[in-house]
């Protein structure tokens, strides 16, 4: 009886082992299995890391980079990943790994870009999309997503939003520096369908829901005014916009117009390339605008002066005009062949890099700031016009002014009149 318990107890012990065994293998392949996943995964972060850091780094902090920065990031990966109680997406702790490097720097600009929104910004400016149709930038002072600027025949403008407008919600979501872009995204969706919008005008604050509508990008507006003068409007620097210019500047030259206004206000800027490519289009040989780097050559934007407008020309600014439209509008200033009428601009003279990040996404970093030919940094200073008028105070930050009450205009209008 004793040697037939002992069997027994005998063959309960091996069948444990054998379960011990195969539960340490299982262990064994998994923790494997995670470990090759983690270390992948690290090797995106430090490719995209140094893909950024490493043309200012030099030998020495390139090696340490290597031993101990890139092992504290692949160190929290793995305790996160492995540790975590909850559920955890390893695609969801890299986007945010790579986003806290971005934040960081402490620069609303400087960020991670997902995939998705990348692939988005090659087609900017060209597409159909659902939305309100509304420019708009970040304003650090408001905590909260200006409105710089309302398309033609958008749902925004039949809906009653205005310039000047500071969304501080949207949904439930409160708008700040770092949510920024994600409440962008947000303020986009299917045709038809409604977004509720929390927004400071001045003293007063509401809610109310938009409905989104396929919105047609358009960023010129052109019409002839009295004494044969062409105006052209300019509302974003998005893709293609210096071809759409041409085409009316074009246009207007071939109907010998007697002047020119170019309408920068409430312009948020854009694409850099896109502002130069139209100063080269009217401006005198010279420099248009000095990009400042912080570990290479400054660059200098020229003009060779083949296109040199030859009849007057006005540019209207003010506090909405922002980045790339300062550029343009203090090239034409510091070249003097243009007078620049309104109000003192925005103040954004920094230019943002998109770094392509291996595998997917992209970065988008704060590189240069830039200054005007006559040796002016832009950012938080602006660009002070020749001469300052204010529109009065009931159409300030409206969208539409009847030109009988736009002071700025009638004042370019004035100062052309004066010319001939």
């Amino acid at each position: 009886m004793e040697n037939k318990e002992k069997e027994k107890l005998e063959k309960e012990k091996v069948n444990l082992n054998k379960e011990k065994l195969n539960f340490d293998k299982v262990k064994i392949i998994t923790n494997t299995l995670t470990g090759v996943f983690i270390i992948l995964i690290s090797a995106m972060i430090i490719m995209a890391f140094m893909t950024v850091a490493k043309p200012y780094l030099d030998k020495e902090q390139l090696v340490d980079s290597n031993s101990i920065y890139m092992n504290r990031i692949e160190e929290a990966l793995v305790k996160i990943y492995s540790n975590y109680v909850g559920d955890v997406d390893m695609e969801t702790l890299v986007e945010g790994a790579i986003s806290g490097i971005a934040k960081s720097t402490g620069d609303p600009y400087t960020r991670y870009v997902s995939q998705t929104e990348y692939d988005s910004m090659l087609t900017s400016g060209t597409e159909k999309y659902g939305g309100l149709g509304i420019h708009i930038t970040y304003d650090e002072a408001a905590n909260g997503i200006m409105i710089l600027s309302v398309m033609p025949g958008s749902p925004a403008l039949e809906e009653g939003l205005n310039a000047g407008d500071v969304i501080k919600q949207v949904g439930d979501t409160i708008v700040n520096a770092d949510n920024y872009y994600n409440c962008v995204d947000r303020i986009k969706g299917p045709e038809n369908t409604k977004v509720a919008l929390n927004i400071q005008r001045g003293e007063e604050n509401f809610t109310k829901e938009y409905t989104r509508r396929i919105v047609t990008v358009n960023n010129v507006e052109s019409k002839k005014l009295d004494g044969n003068i062409g105006y052209i409007k300019i509302l974003a620097f998005e893709n293609n916009i210096s071809q759409q210019f041409k085409e009316q500047y074009d246009k207007f030259r071939s109907e010998n117009v007697s002047a020119i206004v170019l309408d920068l206000r409430n312009n948020p800027g854009g694409l850099l390339n896109e502002a130069v490519t139209i100063a080269r289009s009217i401006l005198p040989k010279g420099d248009i605008v000095k990009l400042v780097y912080k570990s290479k050559e400054d660059k200098v934007y020229t003009c060779d002066g083949k296109n040199e407008i030859d009849i007057p020309l006005i540019v209207l600014v003010n506090g909405n005009s922002a980045s790339a439209s300062e550029i343009l509008a203090g090239a034409i200033k510091d070249s003097g062949k243009g007078t620049l009428v309104g109000n003192k601009t925005y103040g954004k003279g920094i230019v943002q890099t998109i770094e392509k990040v291996t595998f997917q996404g992209a970065l988008s970093i704060t590189t240069s700031k830039y200054y005007t030919a006559s040796g002016i940094e832009i950012h938080k200073n602006g660009i002070v016009p020749n001469v300052d008028v204010s529109l009065p105070e009931e159409y300030k930050n409206k969208n539409y002014v009847p030109e009988n009450k736009d002071l700025q205009l009638q004042k370019a209008l004035e100062i052309l009149k004066e010319i001939k």
